[in-house]
């Protein structure tokens, strides 16, 4: 038996012009946002690059101080 005639599909509305305003739109929103983020990642990079810094300052000045806490106490004994 012959198969029952699909209905017709309409052909779609491709508003084309609403979807670039649309994304458009998308992108500027999220400039902001995206600057935002990269700055905070800059921001986050610079802050940890300084820390290990300070943390190898903090290494060199506890080694000269148990260094000079051992002559010290050298000294001490004599």
């Amino acid at each position: 038996s012959p198969s029952p005639a699909l209905p017709e599909i309409p052909p779609a509305e491709l508003d084309l012009t609403f979807s670039f305003d649309t994304i458009m739109g998308f992108s500027k929103f999220s400039e902001p946002q995206a600057e935002k983020v990269q700055k905070r990642a800059s921001n986050v990079m610079k802050l940890t690059q300084e820390n290990e810094k300070l943390k190898e300052e903090l290494r060199a000045m506890t080694a000269r101080l148990e260094a000079a806490e051992r002559k010290r106490q050298e000294l001490a004994s004599r």
